[in-house]
């Protein structure tokens, strides 16, 4: 039984490592760092404020916001991030689809986003788009 199961783990991690790496493949590395942004009132969504943590192994971590100064944290998500052409799609942890995004670099700061597709359970399900900014020198 334990022969089996250590086989069991050998056999998950190496599932686990080609999944990372064929999403490794598909990464924008432009897009790895420190980011922030926010959807403003006047959008079609309620505004949020988030910094957004991307990895060069496809990993993400966003930190959610309900005021622009970033004092009053509404949560936090972490998942996986990848890029098909001009595609950005982010997947969080439980999330049944990802979200998916038109993405255009307007300089190797900024980055626009517009929403392609949405996961169902989202809090915004309108069409919106928005801007991030990298925090430089940030972690």
């Amino acid at each position: 039984m334990r022969n089996t199961t250590t086989h069991t783990l050998a056999f998950a991690a190496i599932l686990l490592f080609a999944a990372s790496l064929s999403y490794a493949a598909d990464l924008d590395k432009r897009l790895v760092g420190v980011w922030q942004g926010q959807r403003s009132a006047e959008s079609k969504c309620s505004f949020q404020a988030w910094e957004i943590t991307r990895t060069y192994g496809g990993k993400f971590e966003i930190i959610r916001y309900t005021d622009s100064n970033k004092t009053k944290e509404v949560g936090r998500e972490r998942g996986i991030w990848w890029v098909k052409a001009s595609e950005y799609y982010a997947k969080t942890l439980g999330a049944p689809t990802p979200n998916g995004y038109n993405y255009v670099l307007l300089n190797q700061d900024k980055v626009r986003y517009t929403v392609l597709k949405g996961d169902p359970s989202a809090d915004c399900k309108a069409d919106y788009e928005f801007t991030e900014q990298r925090i430089i020198g940030a972690h």
